[in-house]
């Protein structure tokens, strides 16, 4: 079959699965399952064509300012322009190649991207700063800029993170998918994959030699001084991509408690676990009053990872980080008392708010005097505001996150 004949039905196919989903886009939390059942349920849609319109939807959820107002009267220039600004990958390549053949090569910064599509479309550039919320300029300006703003507007790269000594075996396995890996010496069990790479579809998964982990996420333990051999507990564990870290960084002779309130999550940190084939996490069980350090991964607005869940930028609002602020200042009250004298108090988010990282952390330290900042072990970049560092997109490529550390006195 003719490619621009097949581009064309699967053009007019995007435009009928963005019409159903657009009205969903601000207010479903549940918006990945929506998109994944509805490709799915569809028969005509076959899994290269999934892949392809998953990778069209999301491209118009993340450019939303850019793309929204073209599709009521000018719906083929908007499905073009989705399809200019999506990721090349080898499901959107061949209809990229035939939707857009005329218009010039994405640039990589997103002002210059702007001014292709002004003059592509005739109209004046749009705003790359409308591509954020605007009232998230209070919360981080520094996202607005580049080169936070850039990264924050394109897919994340996926990272994974070594649960054994086998590198090599990794890599090669990795190279032999024809994925580019990408190793950061800050990090060294840290490698970063394409964004499209099915990592948990690979012989390394299934044995337990990788998590997937974002690499800021890695680097809020690298901070941590000397865990070897304590007792720690993640206080908010989830399915435990920090649980398995930090049980690495204690070692044989340490344990890490893990607790969650939500149990499915501790379900699949139970699989987690089994898969790596780590003995040193205690799920479940009973909490100490004194343990060497306490890890606070605090629940939040997840603005960090905007560019991984670009429909949380439209779905979040002002109310909800005030509300994240006041669980997160709860948490750490919480958890405070069982932190043992000269102990660890770790808070940390993947947030970019100043509300819920600086705001948070400077209001437990007025209740908490006993608790004292402390500066990282490792110098891993970022942005200090006295307490913590903020780990920015722009920085190493990886999500935002927050992290402090709170030494108790005594």
């Amino acid at each position: 079959m003719d490619p621009a004949r097949i581009a064309a039905s699967q053009q007019r196919a995007f435009l009928v699965l963005w019409s159903e989903l657009r009205p969903h886009v601000a207010s479903d939390t549940a918006l990945p399952r929506r998109i994944r059942e509805r490709l799915a349920r569809d028969r005509a849609i076959g899994s290269r064509d999934r892949r392809l319109f998953r990778e069209l939807i999301y491209t118009a959820i993340r450019f939303l300012p850019w793309v929204d107002p073209l599709f009521p009267d000018r719906p083929a220039e908007a499905a073009a322009l989705v399809a200019w600004l999506a990721p090349e990958t080898a499901d959107t390549l061949r209809y990229r190649s035939a939707v857009v053949a005329d218009w010039p090569p994405v640039p990589g910064e997103l002002a210059e991207k702007a001014a292709l599509v002004g003059v592509r479309l005739g109209g004046l550039a749009p705003d790359p700063a409308a591509l954020l919320p605007g009232w998230f300029r209070e919360h981080c300006p520094d996202a607005f800029v580049s080169p936070q703003l850039d990264r924050l507007n394109e897919r994340a790269k996926l990272w994974i993170r070594l649960q054994c000594r086998e590198a090599q075996v990794v890599i090669d396995e990795f190279l032999s998918h024809r994925w580019t890996v990408t190793l950061d010496e800050s990090a060294p069990e840290a490698m970063g994959l394409p964004p499209n790479a099915d990592a948990a579809d690979t012989d390394a998964y299934r044995r337990g030699f990788i998590e997937i982990q974002d690499l800021g996420s890695q680097l809020i333990l690298r901070h941590v001084p000397g865990p070897a051999g304590q007792r720690w507990l993640d206080a908010c564990a989830g399915a435990g991509g920090k649980t398995l870290q930090l049980a690495r960084l204690v070692g044989t002779d340490g344990r890490v408690d893990a607790c969650d309130v939500r149990p499915h999550a501790l379900d699949e940190l139970r699989e987690r676990t089994a898969r790596a084939r780590v003995d040193n996490v205690r799920i479940g069980a009973p909490l100490e009053p004194d343990y060497d350090g306490v890890l606070v991964d605090a629940p939040c607005s997840g603005s960090g990872t905007w560019r991984r869940l670009p429909q949380m930028k439209w779905s979040t609002r002002p109310a909800m980080i005030a509300e994240f602020a006041a669980l997160q200042l709860g948490l750490l009250r919480a958890n405070a008392p069982r932190v043992r004298p000269g102990g660890l108090l770790v808070y940390a988010t993947c947030s970019l708010s100043h509300h819920e990282n600086t705001g948070v952390a400077t209001a437990f330290l007025q209740e908490a005097p006993e608790f004292a900042p402390e500066s990282p072990a490792l110098e891993l970049g970022g942005v200090s505001d006295g307490i913590g560092r903020l780990l920015l997109p722009g920085g190493r490529d990886s999500d935002g996150f927050y992290v402090a550390l709170l030494r108790r006195r005594g």
